[in-house]
């Protein structure tokens, strides 16, 4: 089989076929020598299967398909645009030895222009409305990483399994399940104060690590989020470091603004 009716074969298999996650990848997507790749893809060589990357933090990255190699497109429901086309977004994941294991391919995302803190008050219905930009019934994957999650690295896994029939969009039931897993949408249901109250399951107005796991939407590094959540190192998180917490999910630009001044 030639390197050219090789990746026909991919193209055509991978429309209809559905593959685990690579439990292996590992979270670090920095560097020449990572094991994840995130970045653009930039040129694909001749023979199809050779690509060029520029990976996010400026580095390029050549990456090779091969027979075991899973290819996914992600936010493309044309099934002609199921091609490799410099300029679309590149999630993939690599052995430690460099053989690509998982290629996801999504369209340009434009730059992300989240709606204002009014999303916060919004039902699942309205938001809904509110990011459908074109109005088509459905929401893209651009629609949705533009205002909802703009994560090149995790959302095309995120947004791929969200998409239940495979249609390359989200409908109304697809999209309130995904929504459901976006940390500003689950803190924004309760009160910073109700977040806090129903955590304190012993009464002690503070949270301890393990009451914090009832509000840390993130059950990665938790221990270090813990630590810089609590501001004055007492082992315990108050009613006002767990709200400021929240507050620099839910209202980011705010929290951001605010770290300057301190600084």
């Amino acid at each position: 089989m030639t390197a050219t009716t090789k990746f026909v074969y991919l193209t055509l298999f991978i429309g209809s076929a559905t593959w685990p996650i690579c439990a292996s990848a590992q979270s670090n997507s920095k560097g020449p020598n990572s094991t994840v790749v995130v970045g653009t893809l930039a040129e694909v060589g001749r023979n199809g299967t050779d690509l060029v990357v520029d990976q996010s933090g400026g580095y390029t990255r050549n990456l090779s398909i091969q027979n075991s190699t899973k290819v996914y497109f992600v936010g493309l429901p044309d099934k002609s645009d199921h091609k490799l086309t410099p300029g679309y977004g590149v999630k993939a994941t690599t052995s430690k030895s460099g053989q690509l294991k998982q290629i996801t391919f999504t369209p340009p995302l434009d730059t992300p222009q989240p709606l204002g803190s009014e999303r916060l008050g919004m039902t699942g219905s309205e938001l809904y409305s509110a990011v459908d930009a074109d109005a088509d019934g459905a929401i893209s994957y651009v629609e949705f990483s533009r205002s909802i999650e703009h994560s090149p690295k995790h959302g095309p896994d995120g947004f791929r399994k969200a998409d239940r029939n495979g249609d390359g969009v989200l409908d109304p039931s697809e999209f309130a399940a995904k929504l459901s897993t976006v940390p500003w949408w689950i803190l924004s249901r309760k009160s910073p104060d109700d977040w806090f109250a129903d955590a304190d399951r012993d009464h002690n107005r503070g949270l301890s690590k393990t009451e914090f796991r009832a509000v840390c939407v993130s059950s990665n590094h938790i221990e270090n989020i813990f630590k810089r959540a609590d501001r004055d190192k007492s082992g315990q998180l108050s009613a006002g470091e767990t709200a400021d917490y929240i507050r620099g999910i839910t209202h980011p630009a705010d929290e951001k603004s605010k770290k300057r001044k301190r600084n």
